[in-house]
Order: structure tokens, then C-alpha cells, then sequence
């Protein structure tokens, strides 16, 4: 089986990674629904609190680029990324695209046994069984949010760079 290479995506060749090695060109990618209240809580203040810790952030509104195809900029995402960070809500679950999101993550993760996907739980939900067999961060709560960008942070710069 081969694995999806990221050439001519237009990415910038080797690059310092959150870890001081030569890296991806994003740390994390991170896949929400774009539905209220998550959109704005995603935007506007895990995102930023993320990029205050030196994290290179791809987010969708700012790094696919205009015109292309969409599901194809979804793979180049999470290709480039050292991880997907997927955030849980009931929209989120409810979402196709999302749900490819995340299953590209998890395949990628299992292509080169290395964890790929982080999720963090936003607003109460039931996610399907192979996402509630992994670890999440519970950020429901705006006072933990601090808080949750210091640990993400740091299990995000633990991960290994995948293989090129």
C-alpha cells in the first residue's frame, strides 16, 4: 500500500516544527462544524490560544486554498499536520465532511503507527464507538480552556514528526 504524498500541494519544503526538528508544515489541523456555538468558540479562541503557544495551526478559512477542490484540501490537512485535532460536538458527529476528516487522521495514524487524531469534547455528545475508544479532552467548560490549550500544546509537540 503507498501513501498519499503531499507534492505539488504547494507546500513550503522543510520547515521547524513545534518539537525544533524538520517538520510538516502544521503542527495540527484542526476539524469543527462550522455551526454555533462551536465556529466561533473554534475561531476565536481555541485557535488563538493554540497559535499563543507557538503552535502552526492549519484552520480551514486560512490555509485551504481558494478554488481548490475542497475534500482535497481536507487530505493535504491532514497529510501536513502532525495531528488532527477533532473537536466533538453534536454537529460535529452529525457532519460527512467531518467524519472524513477525522477518518483520514485515523488511517494515516494506523499507516504510520503513530497517533494522528486528538479530540477534545466541546459540548455534550455520543460519538461512535471507534472515537470513544480513544482519549479526549473535555473542554465543555469555558473556565478549562486555559488550561486545555497548555495541554494540548504539550501532547502535540510530543508527537513524533511522521515519516516523509
Amino acid at each position: 500500500m503507498t501513501r498519499p504524498t503531499s507534492e505539488g500541494t504547494g507546500s513550503a519544503g522543510s520547515v521547524q516544527g513545534a518539537a525544533g526538528a524538520p517538520d510538516l508544515p502544521y503542527d495540527v489541523f484542526v476539524s469543527y462544524r462550522h455551526r454555533e456555538p462551536a465556529l466561533s468558540w473554534v475561531r476565536h479562541r481555541l485557535v488563538p490560544g493554540l497559535r499563543q503557544r507557538g503552535l502552526r495551526v492549519c484552520l480551514d478559512v486560512d490555509s485551504f486554498r481558494l478554488g481548490a477542490p475542497l475534500v482535497l484540501e481536507m487530505e493535504r490537512a491532514v497529510v501536513e499536520s502532525r495531528c488532527t485535532l477533532a473537536v466533538l460536538t453534536p454537529a460535529y458527529l452529525d457532519g460527512t465532511f467531518t467524519e472524513l476528516e477525522n477518518v483520514l487522521a485515523e488511517h494515516l495514524g494506523l499507516e504510520t503507527a503513530q497517533r494522528r487524531l486528538i479530540m477534545v469534547l466541546r459540548e455534550p455528545c455520543e460519538p461512535k464507538l471507534r472515537l470513544r475508544a480513544r482519549m479526549w479532552l473535555d473542554l465543555t467548560a469555558d473556565d478549562e480552556l486555559e488550561a486545555g490549550c497548555d495541554r494540548l500544546a504539550g501532547e502535540i509537540r510530543s508527537l513524533q514528526p511522521p515519516p516523509r
